[in-house]
């Protein structure tokens, strides 16, 4: 073995090395570049014109970041108050029913008599079921507020992960370009393809946003619940939350009108809500990809459904972005490199593309 080969192999391996531990060091908030990649990818367009209206990085960055922070916030803390008096009048009112209520007198009305001497025992492991559950929502709520400041922290270096994109966006993608074995040409067709899956899917889950608060405003009018137009724009807005969602709000509004005695009409709330509010994102977010994307919805939906599981909460994004980067990489080789690696290689291969996509 020569020198050089041996050298280009201990490098390789040294940079192999290197990059995998610095990859397990940046682990713990890798999930938060990503959204910071994603939030900057987004606002481009924005920091494009306050850079050409102050010619000046910083402060079109900055003013940017700002945008992003009161954009998030302003309508998150009007939620969560909102919210929480909600669930105060539920809590309120569910109290109400249980100190009119009497449990032994109800389950002797529904048991058959053979069954009258099991009440005590049933409230017993009743009692103790609910104290389960309660000690639960409990550590839980306890959890929630001591992980107040690492979400805090976590959302502020998003933040700054923005700021930095948008500032050095142009430089980072230079010397990504710069070091990439790829040709440029293949290495602009990842970033559009990333630019553009990005905005697909953020641009379907704004759509989705205003669909389901429109769709919840609708039948909380139909069940009857108060300020339906109110809890329709909450519900708009909670649907930005992963995996709870829609149910932030939907599902107290159907506990509110079940303690209040509307037995139909809550039971009605809540199958509306599972079959029809929460579930319209599975047709209809696919379809609004694909028409940005160019991907088959059943890709489409198969990464969010599989990014989810995968990535957790951020899956929703991270799901088809990684599709569409796959996909990208399959036509780079179809065009490029099969015949490469089948042993046929063309003096004349070359990479057809047009508007910065690849021509298939």
């Amino acid at each position: 073995m020569s020198q050089k080969r041996f050298e280009t192999i201990f490098f390789l391996s040294v940079l192999i090395l290197s990059t995998v531990l610095t990859l397990l060091v940046f682990r713990p908030y890798l999930t938060l570049l990503a959204f910071g990649g994603v939030l900057a990818i987004v606002t481009r367009p924005l920091y494009r014109k306050l850079h050409r209206l102050f010619r000046s990085e910083v402060s079109a960055a900055f003013l940017t970041v700002l945008f992003v922070a009161v954009v998030i916030l302003l309508p998150l803390s009007f939620f969560l108050a909102a919210l929480a008096g909600e669930m105060v009048g539920v809590f309120a009112g569910l109290r109400g029913q249980l100190t009119t209520f009497n449990m032994p007198e109800y389950l002797a009305g529904i048991l058959p008599q053979s069954l009258h001497s099991q009440i005590p025992r049933l409230m017993e492991q009743a009692l103790g079921l609910a104290s389960g559950v309660a000690q639960s929502l409990s550590s839980n709520l306890i959890g929630l507020f001591s992980n107040a400041f690492s979400i805090m922290f976590g959302f502020l270096i998003m933040l700054i992960s923005v700021y930095y994109l948008l500032k050095d966006g142009s430089r980072i993608k230079k010397k990504l370009l710069a070091v990439s074995p790829l040709a440029d040409e293949y290495d602009e067709i990842m970033f559009s393809r990333i630019s553009v899956a990005v905005r697909a899917v953020m641009g379907s889950i704004l759509v989705l946003g205003v669909i389901k608060a429109v769709l919840a405003g609708f039948f909380f009018w139909v069940f009857g619940v108060p300020a339906p137009l109110f809890w329709g724009g909450m519900t708009g807005i909670a649907a930005f939350v992963p995996v709870l969602g829609v149910s932030l709000t939907t599902v107290p509004a159907a506990a509110y009108l079940l303690l209040s005695g509307h037995l139909a009409a809550g039971i009605g709330l809540l199958a509306v809500s599972v079959a029809i509010i929460g579930t319209v994102d599975n047709f209809l977010q696919p379809k609004l990809v694909e028409n940005k994307t160019k991907i088959h919805p059943l890709l489409i939906l198969l990464s969010i459904l599989g990014g989810l599981k995968f990535y957790g909460f951020s899956g929703f994004i991270l799901g088809p972005l990684t599709l569409s980067i796959t996909l990208a990489l399959y036509d780079i080789y179809e065009k490029q490199f099969r015949d490469v690696v089948m042993g046929r290689v063309s003096s004349e291969s070359e990479l057809p593309v047009k508007d910065g996509q690849i021509s298939i």
